[in-house]
């Protein structure tokens, strides 16, 4: 996931003079996505014992265990032994372990799996019998809700006769105990009530769409002396060499130019062809931009999307802009470069420098000899900041976005800015960083500039905060990547950034201490990818050091639920794609991995999935659903929805598929990850043994598109059973009851079938047995009752399913015809190769059902 490190120094001018750009390396960008990649590949990190001392531990228990393991030859504990394996009780006073749900604080424990009868959790005149709700990895998770207003608790953990009392210390006598203490947390932020349960939809700018072909980049981070002069002219007849005062190189050197929309992603520009091989593709500029974001309004709303995250529009010479020169401006590649000096129907109130004809490239260069830019800002002094054109182009993309019911949220890294930050340029801020081009966010001075500058974009150029569509705002932010030794102080910006607008939604990207983030104030909630790996291990991967089974996957599933607060579970985000992995359609033919990791190998095939395997749409619709069918908040990541594909960065960042764009080139891969089934590809496959590459067709996949719109359907419909519903686990196949249960009745099913070939035709048949494996879970709130049916497996077979109401009707929300009488607290489903079936309810009684029924017949 490396990007490239810019390459520039700016030689700053007095008027006349001319301005250079020249190289220098730099590799803050890189850091961004690496520090993402790291959280990521530290998912499911354990737990540390909270008793790994024997220093906590009474000398008895320690006698004790060492009897019992030499009188009964270290016999594997179990339910009722009456031995208790004390070095796998688990807990920590934090919020791995605690978390606070309204009144009520959530508290967990772990056992090693079926090892206690019961745990208790006793506390100032109260006591709770903790209840079971997974186990995974050899551990069994205890939890039981109790008042939040408790000061301290232990543990009372009994098997048969034997009795622990567990705090900070494990012993036998409950008098010596040590109990665990308890603070609430006073930093909880307030979730804004739109965010919860609504649909996000994740936008990379430069490859989205491009909507003003005027601001096309006309130079990278390699600096403008790495190109020649640019040639042509913009609609205005300004020419592009006009559009900067800047050092060019010679003619020996190739022109700059933008990558073709639709042309084959592994073709070089000519410019690439010189560029190192390991940062071709990372340099690259397509021209999405604003413009191209407003026109595409229409579509996001009319998908299902309720928000859009934009990736970080901030000024930068990357094309992905995360290593930002100043957080109080958008860049003009994504803006304008040439200013137009209209006020684009905003009501503004700010200080405005939009001079029709005027350079802002120019007007963006900081001088370190009056510690001011080309605009006149002082950027420690508010008063003398100013709107921009390209500025007002955002303000006027977000208005739009809210007279059609869309929230816009910015993603931005707070402490990661360019080797060419305007701080850097002066050695008066050298205390503005911490290292590198990590900033220092405890220096006021710091905090004070990137606060300010959230807060511009947060009350818009009227300066203020409105209500609905005359507000020119944005609706949130959401935290990219920080250094740990800034979160106190991202916390204080949060704080006071959610003063400005009592909606503010603020986010964060995957940490390990997500939990303890959220608790500590630092955002609402965040990205909790645990989910969609643990998706991919049940769904996708086939291998059994990757694969988990259906138990493992529904008691970690439930174990992650309830490591959030209720509220607080339906504003995390669920992604199963982004700009930092590969792109999920590709994962179905890339299994056998932990999730983000090895896609970027030689081995990784980058082909069209459907062309490689028939069922891969079947088995990423199968992914997606139980992404969208969850009381959380899916964001899809943009091109998801047309079934697009490829490896991680940059290859998950190729333009958009839109129709108004077609044809696109065929796409090339390298013929040897194909070598055994070269002969199996289907016809729309060229393959050139002698240039050794394959050549597929590029196009959107309509059924995925169609299924991603029924699902959204589904969500729009229910908003409130996906915004405030619970989420619980009903059957998993491989748990050994229900096994036993639909084993048996499908065996009657195939007995059945081959009685009936014998009597109505005559023939002997013995139909093969399905292989079985599915999971369902319901969302609930009041009468309302979602029941998601999963079936994870290639086989056909029919079920009977246990559901939750007692009477009445469950009606296949992806497919209405599909309508099932309850009997007996059961329904006869047929599932189909990785169907899931969304089935829903809310009768209230016996007559209320037949009566919806019928009116929906």
């Amino acid at each position: 996931m490396s990007t490239l490190k810019l390459k520039m120094t700016v030689l700053i001018f007095i008027i006349g003079a001319t301005l250079s750009f020249s190289k220098e390396k730099n590799d803050e960008a890189k850091k961004v996505n690496t520090k993402t990649q790291q959280n990521k590949e530290q998912l499911e990190d354990s737990s540390q014992e909270i008793i790994d001392d024997s220093s906590k531990i009474d000398e008895e228990i320690i006698d004790e265990q060492k009897n019992k393991s030499a009188n009964e030859n270290l016999k594997y504990s179990q339910r009722n032994d009456g031995i208790i394996d004390i070095n796998s009780l688990k807990h920590e006073e934090n919020s791995e372990y605690r978390i606070k749900d309204g009144k009520n604080v959530k508290i967990m424990m772990k056992t090693k799996n079926n090892d206690v009868y019961s745990v208790e959790v006793i506390y100032k005149n109260g006591k709770k019998m903790m209840r079971g709700i997974g186990n995974y990895g050899g551990n069994e998770t205890f939890l039981a809700e109790v008042p939040n207003t408790i000061k301290d608790y232990y543990f009372e953990i009994t098997d048969a006769k034997t009795k622990y009392f567990m705090g900070r210390n494990l012993t036998k006598n409950r008098s010596s105990v040590i109990p665990f203490e308890y603070t609430n947390s006073k930093k909880l932020t307030q979730i804004p009530d739109w965010a919860r349960g609504s649909v996000g939809y994740q936008i990379y700018i430069d490859s989205f769409r491009n909507g003003d072909v005027d601001n096309d980049a006309i130079f990278n981070e390699f600096g403008t002396d790495d190109f020649s002069p640019p040639t042509g002219e913009i609609r205005s007849g300004t020419t592009k060499r006009e559009l900067l005062l800047a050092e060019w190189g010679d003619g020996s050197k190739p022109q700059f130019s933008l990558n073709e929309w639709n042309s084959n992603y592994e073709e070089k520009n000519e410019w690439e062809e010189s560029a190192l091989n390991e940062v071709q593709n990372y340099t690259r500029y397509y021209g999405g931009d604003l413009k191209g974001v407003e026109e595409k309004l229409d579509y996001l709303k009319k998908l299902g999307v309720e928000y859009i995250i934009l990736s970080s529009p901030f000024y930068s010479l990357s094309n992905h802009k995360y290593d930002t020169i100043y957080f109080n401006h958008v860049d003009p590649y994504f803006g304008t470069l040439e200013q137009t000096g209209t006020i684009k129907a905003l009501d503004i109130k700010a200080p405005v420098h939009n001079v029709n004809g005027d350079k802002e490239l120019n007007l963006l260069v900081f001088n370190p000899a009056t510690d001011k830019n080309l605009l006149g800002e002082d950027l420690r002094n508010t008063n003398s900041w100013v709107w921009t054109d390209s500025d007002l182009v955002l303000a006027s993309l977000v208005k739009k976005a809210h007279q059609k019911g869309l929230k816009i949220v910015l993603e931005v890294a707070p402490d990661v800015t360019s080797s060419v930050f305007f701080a850097k340029e002066n050695k008066e801020f050298k205390n503005w960083y911490l290292e590198d081009t990590v900033l220092d966010l405890s220096n006021p001075e710091v905090r004070n500039y990137f606060e300010n500058s959230m807060k511009k974009w947060i009350l818009g150029p009227d300066q203020t905060f409105k209500k609905n569509v005359y507000d020119d705002g944005i609706d949130g932010i959401r935290y990219v990547y920080y250094s740990d030794k800034n979160k106190e102080y991202i916390a204080d910006i949060t704080e006071n950034l959610k003063q400005y607008k009592p909606d503010l939604l603020i986010t964060g990207e995957f940490s390990n201490s997500l939990t303890k983030d959220i608790e500590d104030g630092v955002y609402d909630s965040g990205a909790d990818y645990n989910i969609v790996n643990n998706i991919i291990k049940y769904t996708v991967n086939t291998n059994p050091n990757y694969r988990i089974n259906g138990v493992e996957f529904a008691s970690k599933l439930n174990e992650i639920y309830n490591k959030y607060s209720a509220n607080r579970f339906n504003m995390t985000q669920l992604f199963i794609g982004s700009l930092d992995t590969d792109r999920i359609f590709s994962g179905m033919i890339n299994p056998n991995r932990v999730y983000d990791r090895n896609n970027q190998s030689n081995q990784y095939l980058n082909i069209r999935p459907d062309l490689y395997d028939g069922t891969a749409v079947n088995k990423l619709k199968r992914v997606v659903s139980m992404q969208m069918m969850l009381p959380a908040t899916p964001i899809i990541y943009y091109g998801d929805e047309k079934g697009m594909w490829g490896s991680d960065s940059p290859r998950n960042r190729k333009p958009m598929l839109w129709e108004d764009y077609e044809p696109y080139d065929n796409e090339t891969d390298d013929i040897s990850k194909y070598k055994k089934v070269l002969r199996s590809l289907p016809d729309s496959v060229e393959v050139n043994e002698v240039q050794k590459f394959i050549s597929y067709p590029v196009t959107s996949n309509k059924e995925i598109e169609n299924h991603y719109r029924s699902l959204l359907k589904i969500r729009k419909e229910h908003k409130n059973l996906f915004k405030n519903g619970k989420l619980r686990i009903l059957e998993v196949y491989e748990d050994g009851k229900t096994k036993g249960r639909v084993d048996a009745e499908i065996a009657a099913y195939l007995a059945d079938q081959t009685r009936r070939a014998k009597l109505y035709q005559g023939r002997d048949y013995t139909p093969p047995k399905p292989n079985t494996d599915f999971i369902s879970y319901e969302i609930s709130l009041g009468n309302e009752s979602l029941v998601v049916l999963v079936n994870n497996s290639p086989d056909e077979y029919p079920l009977n399913l246990n559901v939750p109401k007692l009477f009445g009707f469950y009606k296949n929300q992806l497919n209405p015809k599909e309508n099932y009488a309850i009997s007996e607290r059961k329904i006869q489903v047929n599932v189909k190769p990785y169907e899931v079936k969304v089935l829903y309810s809310n009768a209230k009684n016996m007559f209320d059902s037949f009566r919806q029924n019928k009116n929906k017949i």
